[in-house]
């Protein structure tokens, strides 16, 4: 890059200021791009880009215009026109400017006045600014150049070229090379840029200028939005002006710009210190304003091939209504009234998306709605008997985004869904055997995932021991290792809602005397309650479905002969005693 730069540096750059014809051509065009300093060559997003940079013509879309008048010292004006079009593989625009000074005082060889006139030079050009990529353009023109000298008048041609690279959303670079002709005499110019948009309603610019009659300068600025309407800016200039001769203010621009109903009002000051201030005020726009102030453009695509889609949109809001998107195609409203839309999108495939635009009193919004595809899912449910955890034979019935039966297998107790549609289903599990009560629970199945879910199903009547579940002699304390085998009874209670069940508490036969417990019935009764508490409120079941009752050393399930059959003894059991 650096060899490049100093390549073309020892090209352009000259010590002979002032040496070239057509000074016309060294003025810039546009109040904005000159309020920003006259960097402008990495943004050049307007029509001015027809002399700034024409590869920036290849951002334009519709008919616009552009006139503007400069008001310089020393009765010196200039007048400039631009229209644009979009035409075959890209845009197109046709230019002029007239400048004329009055009362030029003529002398002949002797000294002698001969009065005064009125003289005047132009330039007439045609830029064309062509997308190579989609962040990659290419821009050229042709310039007619012609000046009236009093006894004689010259013409000639000249070509521009330039191009602009986006890297990503927030840096533009941009290169032109200006005025290029086969006559010396012509001021050429090198012009490297960039633009930087990354902070919210400001842009940067700087640029880096290699002048053919001139040594090397900087220009740079800045342009902020107050809002969708209005725009300030400034920059500074290093040259082509002798800066330190004509005063350090003579280096400062600025100007605004005001947008309304399609039509751009812009203003530029800018001193050149001892030789006096100007101003340049420009209107531009759309040929097309009186049709419509504003623009809203739909497009829906497929979010991973960016493909258009077919597409239902239902509008609510400032507009109203529902309609129809072609592939292939887009959907455009004009005129619309300020405010939001939200936008209702349908796609056969596709679920439904919800979106919204905010419409302004002018410009064009282009909203692309992304929908991606629904993925199918997987489900794979797994039967078990509640008490004993082994697999059985049943029948899965579910309803939801689809609905349909499947029996599993009754050796592994699984079966297998293929192909759902991802959402929420109700699952009904009945089994083979009658004697189990069919289960309904509901579950969430993800997009493209598999979900999985175990299914344990009850006897009727039938009574759990809730193994793990032990208690110290004498105690009705929950000890921190049965809560796993608690948390599995209170999913059995929230897979069955309508069950009602019985906490039963036990002891072994060793008597029982305390303070707390004066006797096994009450000791059994506790560790009961104790279970009971626990269940609802980790699960936040009503208490009415669940009763404690205690039964002392009645009803062992193991010899009392032992310690380790004293403490199996020692336990709670859950027991379905309704539905």
């Amino acid at each position: 890059m650096f060899t490049i730069v100093f390549y073309l540096t020892a090209i352009f750059s000259s010590g002979d200021v002032g040496t070239t014809m057509y000074p016309l051509l060294k003025i810039g065009v546009g109040p904005r791009p000159v309020a920003l300093g006259e960097a402008y060559v990495g943004l050049a997003d307007d029509i001015t880009a027809a002399y700034w940079n024409p590869s920036g013509l290849s951002d334009l879309k519709d008919l616009q215009f552009f006139i503007s008048h400069h008001e310089w010292f020393m009765d010196i004006r200039d007048e400039y026109f631009i229209l644009g079009m979009p035409g075959l593989n890209g845009y197109f625009t046709l230019a002029g400017v007239y400048s004329s000074i009055k009362d030029v005082e003529i002398w002949d060889e002797t000294n002698m006045p001969l009065g005064t006139e009125n003289l005047w030079s132009g330039i007439f050009s045609i830029s064309h600014g062509r997308k190579l990529k989609d962040n990659l353009s290419l821009g050229f023109g042709i310039k007619i150049m012609y000046e009236d000298l009093y006894e004689e008048s010259i013409y000639d041609f000249a070509l521009d070229i330039g191009t602009k690279l986006t890297l990503n959303e927030n840096f533009q670079l941009g290169g032109a090379i200006r005025d290029l002709s086969y006559k010396t005499e012509i001021p050429s110019i090198v012009k490297i840029g960039g633009c930087y948009q990354g902070i919210k309603r400001l842009k940067m610019v700087l640029d880096f200028t290699l002048p053919s009659d001139n040594v090397p300068y900087l220009n740079a600025g800045i342009e902020f939005n107050i809002n969708p309407f209005i725009s300030i800016r400034s920059g500074w200039r290093s040259g082509p002006y002798n800066i330190p001769n004509l005063g350090w203010e003579s280096g400062f621009t600025t100007g605004f710009g005001i947008k309304y109903a399609g039509i751009n009002l812009d203003y530029a000051f800018v001193p050149y210190g001892k030789l006096g201030m100007t101003h340049r005020i420009a209107l531009s726009g759309g040929l097309k304003f009186i049709q419509g102030v504003n623009l809203l453009i739909i497009k829906v695509m497929d979010g991973e091939t960016r493909q258009p889609l077919e597409a239902s949109i239902n509008l609510t809001g400032v507009k109203k209504g529902g309609f129809q998107i072609v592939k292939s195609d887009k959907i455009e409203f004009k005129n619309l009234t300020p405010g939001w839309i939200i936008i209702n999108t349908f796609s056969p495939g596709y679920p439904e998306n919800l979106d919204s635009v905010y419409i302004y009193p002018e410009g064009k919004v282009e909203k692309n709605i992304f929908l991606f595809k629904i993925k199918p899912a997987i489900f794979r449910g797994l039967v078990f008997d509640a008490k004993t955890r082994k697999p059985i034979g049943a029948t899965a019935e579910y309803r939801g985004m689809a609905f349909g039966k499947i029996n599993n297998d009754s050796i592994s107790g699984s079966f297998v869904l293929r192909n759902l549609p991802p959402g929420t289903y109700t699952f009904t599990i009945t089994a083979k055997d009658p004697i189990y009560i069919p289960q309904s629970c509901s579950v969430i199945i993800a997009p493209g995932k598999l979900t999985e879910r175990e299914f344990y199903l009850v006897k009727k009547r039938e009574k759990i021991v809730l193994r793990g579940v032990n208690f110290a002699t004498g105690k009705a304390d929950l000890r921190p290792e049965s809560y796993v085998i608690l948390d599995k009874a209170g999913k059995i209670l929230l897979d069955y809602p309508d069950i009602i069940v019985e906490v039963a508490g036990h002891t072994d036969p060793r008597e029982i005397s305390t303070t707390d417990f004066p006797s096994n019935w009450k000791l059994s009764f506790a560790r009961a309650g104790v279970v009971r508490e626990y269940l609802i409120k980790k699960f936040n079941l009503n208490a009415e479905r669940l009763i404690a009752r205690g039964y002392a050393d009645t009803q062992p399930i193991a010899p009392n002969t032992t310690d380790e059959g004293m403490a199996k003894n020692r336990r709670t059991e859950f027991r379905i005693i309704d539905e």
